[in-house]
């Protein structure tokens, strides 16, 4: 339930957003965005190819198969090329491999390939990995209630922070009702990537999870984390509780000393609470399914879905790219907070029998995470005629932005 503020409170958060609100007129963008027409970086029978070879193998899948990508993307730069993490969306069996119990019985995993900015499924095996159990069950009591469990951004720790060298990666996750009702999680990895073990869940919607919701909500996305000064922000369009729509953009943040140290530098690796934005406030509601303020309240209704944000150092602002599923927008921000009303960027699917899900924005620098005056976008490109899996007719397509 979300918290009753008293009267100065109120006052002043009126204050805050009608502010806000008026700093998002004035702002304006610094880029003039241009896109390319779409490649293909993976075709479909490429990613059929990598399915069988994927390891561990996938066994019983019931019927959905490889449908990589399935989340959006994670991607880090390493002295062997270009280390890309994502849901397959298939389902993983319990079953040994060299040695050991592998497998969820469940859809998901965090899928690793090594490759390259133009061929990210590479020539390997992918490492078709799904996310393990916390050792301490009460890290995440929900963790056998989940339907489907995978994702891919990923932070690897910078040198000087705790942890450095390791990864965390965001998961999306679903809970079994005749509605989709997902929340956002985050997983930790030691070794690039072979392994995950859960740290919790971190994000909820303000709508309480029930059985037979009515239909509202379609995803909380699966978004990078941001590191914004001394803090991770997570952006998602969030659910308010009572209603049948979503915002266009909500936020929440936690300190990253805090949550590096909780999973790196103690034995019992977890995740610790988040807070969102409400009110023109941080401290007032949980990332657990408290209330949010929509960042972007006079934006258009079909100018929100998945969202993707980076910094970039050519234009020292925060870039955002929204995609709802066919079409792409652009967004900029001085502060993560306030943002530039969205420029239309293109229409890359119909929207009947075709979708374009899950952006992702690479930088072409040494840091993928930060953007420049030039970078790439990713997406999934699927034929959805039967709006099943496995997908027949799906690939990974890239545009090229430039600032002008």
């Amino acid at each position: 339930m979300p918290l009753r503020l008293p009267l100065a409170s109120i006052a002043f958060a009126a204050s805050f957003l009608s502010s806000a609100l008026a700093s998002a007129q004035s702002l304006n963008p610094v880029c003039n965005p241009s896109v390319t027409a779409p490649i293909i970086v993976a075709t479909h029978d490429q990613i059929v190819a990598a399915g069988k070879k994927a390891e561990p193998p996938l066994i019983n899948t019931r019927g959905f198969g490889f449908a990589w990508p399935d989340t959006q993307m994670g991607v880090i730069k390493t002295a062997n090329g270009y280390e890309w993490f994502t849901s397959d969306g298939a389902y993983h069996p319990r079953q040994i491999w060299h040695g050991e119990w592998v497998g969820s019985n469940n859809y998901g995993s965090v899928t690793m390939t090594l490759g390259t900015l133009d061929n990210p499924l590479g020539t390997g095996n992918p490492q078709d990995v799904t996310i393990s159990r916390n050792p301490d069950p009460a890290v995440n009591p929900n963790f056998d209630s989940y339907t489907y469990m995978g994702g891919g951004p990923v932070f690897q720790v910078p040198e000087g922070m705790v942890g450095a060298g390791n990864l965390i990666a965001g998961y999306h996750a679903e809970l079994p009702s005749n509605t989709l009702y997902p929340v956002h999680g985050l997983a930790a990895s030691w070794d690039s990537g072979l392994h995950w073990t859960d740290l919790g869940e971190v994000v909820r919607p303000n709508q309480s999870f029930a059985y037979q919701l009515a239909p509202g909500f379609d995803e909380i996305g699966d978004g990078p984390l941001l590191l914004n000064g001394k803090y991770f922000y997570f952006y998602f369009p969030d659910w308010p509780a009572g209603t049948t729509t979503t915002t266009h953009v909500s936020v929440a943040r936690v300190l990253a000393s805090s949550l590096l140290d909780a999973a790196f530098g103690q034995k019992r690796p977890h995740a610790v609470p988040f807070e969102k934005f409400y009110a023109g406030n941080w401290h007032l509601q949980p990332g657990i399914s408290g209330a949010s303020t929509d960042l972007a309240p006079k934006w258009a209704p079909q100018q929100g879905g998945y969202l993707d944000i980076h910094y970039d150092s050519a234009l020292e602002r925060y870039v955002m790219i929204v995609d709802n599923d066919t079409t792409f927008y652009y967004s900029e921000s001085q502060d993560g907070l306030t943002w530039t009303e969205p420029i239309t960027l293109g229409t890359f699917a119909d929207g009947v029998t075709t979708l374009a899900p899950y952006p992702r924005a690479v930088g072409l620098g040494d840091d993928p995470h930060v953007l420049g005056k030039t970078f790439y976008i990713y997406y999934t490109f699927l034929h959805d005629e039967d709006g099943g899996l496995p997908r027949e007719g799906n690939s990974l397509r890239r545009v090229t932005l430039t600032c002008q």
